[in-house]
């Protein structure tokens, strides 16, 4: 029998004309791989219904990382295929005022789409910038943006839920701008003022909210006849952490635990419009995360501590948060479901990356796998989606907020500690003790308490090797 579903499964790889998959990406922010109950977290502390069942209708990763333990380099990879610090993001992450990184020149996924004939879409958090002007000027037109890079439609939040622009950004302009007059007030979670926009000002409660039903209309209004293909970014759990009306006080692990149920009710109203569309069957649905939970140092009355004291393990038993070069950092959920092509309730423990995700959907959409030449770093892992057997990936790059670099392959991962040229002395000095090279086994340690580099300096040196091979520009997929 299971033979049989696989070569099933196999054969509707070869997708035809007329039955190109639509593609809904959701991307949580923040959001580690304890806060899910299909990952782990007590159902009496928080709960994730939409999850569990997206969870149940396709396949779990447990080994899915990201290339960046912070927001924008994963965003950058994501959409290009290509590690940021190969170019615009060596260390950090873009500012509110920092122009778009995302290169015009070079293929996306959601050009890639485009040019299959796909509607195309990003709508929620964005932060990969716009305009090619610092400080960006939002009362002009801000291009090049997300329409000059694949998307049709793009409705985004610039940054995060309390950025000082506090407006929307559709598609070129701020939303609703009706002057360019700006008049500065109140302070944000980060201790500035709004710069005070003559437009619509965002609710940071009702945001999420906003973006969800965007999103449905968005979908509601495409044609039955062609494809489309959404990049949903929701904006939770990142800080500050501001749980609707809906959802305060549903939990039983404070603020945070209401936070996460928000995420969990928008994912069930995207699944729900899609199913009452009628295309839910033909379409491929993600969910995944940018980086690790974040744990603040800086008291226990943050929600996030308050969870964490409530029993919530927000990245599980992984070392470290977001920021960090450890698994903490790093490792994210991953969800993926397409009726009648993937397999439901599935497990699996293959090492991949969200730079594959390109790869992947172009795989999946095709039915072959994609010639991406500008996506050096995107591996497919379709046909693991579909039941087949795949050699191990090639060894994958995850960095820290500073740049620093570390290399998996296999049961094997090495911290190597040089800082890239140009990062600023204090972020040095804030990571210092993570630049220290390190060798870890996961399958052995996967919270990598033991630093065996020591005992096996060979599998090290072989690991840095690589590493500074694709520095040197080699592609790692």
């Amino acid at each position: 029998m299971k033979k049989l579903w696989m070569a099933a499964a196999l054969a509707g790889l070869a997708i035809g004309a007329q039955a190109k998959p639509n593609v809904l990406l959701i991307m949580a922010d923040d959001f580690g791989v304890g806060s899910i109950n299909a990952y782990g977290a007590p159902e009496n502390l928080v709960q994730t219904p939409s999850l569990n069942k997206l969870a149940e209708s396709g396949m779990r990763f447990t080994n899915a990382n990201t290339p960046g333990a912070i927001c924008s380099p994963t965003r950058y990879a994501l959409i290009t295929g290509r590690y940021a610090w190969r170019g615009p993001l060596p260390f950090g992450v873009v500012n509110v005022v920092d122009p778009m990184v995302v290169e015009t020149d070079i293929t996306t996924m959601p050009g890639f789409f485009q040019q299959m004939g796909y509607s195309t879409a990003q709508i929620g958090k964005w932060h990969l910038g716009y305009g090619d002007q610092r400080p960006v000027d939002f009362t002009t037109k801000l291009t090049p943006g997300p329409n000059d890079i694949g998307f049709d439609y793009h409705f985004g939040l610039p940054q995060n839920l309390d950025d000082m622009l506090r407006v929307w950004i559709e598609n070129d302009g701020v939303y609703g701008l009706r002057s360019k007059k700006m008049s500065a007030y109140a302070k944000s979670f980060y201790g500035k003022p709004y710069m005070g926009f003559d437009a619509p000002q965002r609710s940071r409660e009702e945001a999420s909210e906003v973006l969800t039903q965007r999103a449905i209309e968005w979908m509601d209004a495409q044609e039955e006849d062609k494809p489309f293909f959404l990049y949903f970014a929701s904006p939770i759990a990142h800080h500050p952490i501001v749980p609707s009306e809906r959802m305060r006080g549903k939990s039983n692990c404070g603020a945070y635990g209401d936070f996460i149920q928000d995420l969990d009710w928008s994912v069930g109203q995207l699944v729900l419009a899609l199913e009452e569309k009628g295309v839910l069957d033909n379409t491929i649905v993600i969910f995944t995360a940018d980086n690790g939970g974040d744990i603040p140092a800086n008291g226990a009355v943050r929600p996030e501590n308050q969870a964490i004291a409530a029993g919530l393990k927000l990245n599980g038993i992984n070392r470290g948060d977001k920021h960090t070069i450890y698994e903490g950092g790093c490792r994210v959920p991953l969800l993926v479901s397409w009726a009648g092509k993937i397999k439901a309730g599935e497990v699996n423990d293959r090492m991949v990356n969200i730079v594959d995700l390109y790869a992947t959907l172009a795989h999946l959409a095709t039915g072959k796998e994609q010639d991406l030449k500008d996506a050096i770093d995107s591996s497919s892992f379709a046909p693991s989606l579909v039941g087949k057997q795949q050699p191990e990936r090639k060894p994958m790059v995850s960095s820290n907020a500073a740049g620093l670099h570390a290399i998996r392959s296999g049961e094997w991962k090495y911290i190597d500690s040089q800082f890239p040229d140009g990062a600023p002395q204090g972020l040095r000095n804030h990571f210092k003790k993570e630049a220290e090279p390190a060798l870890y086994n996961l399958e052995e340690d996967p919270s990598e308490e033991k630093n065996v580099i020591d005992q096996y300096p060979e599998v090290a040196e072989k690991m840095r090797e690589t590493l500074n091979g694709y520095r040197d520009g080699k592609g790692s997929r």
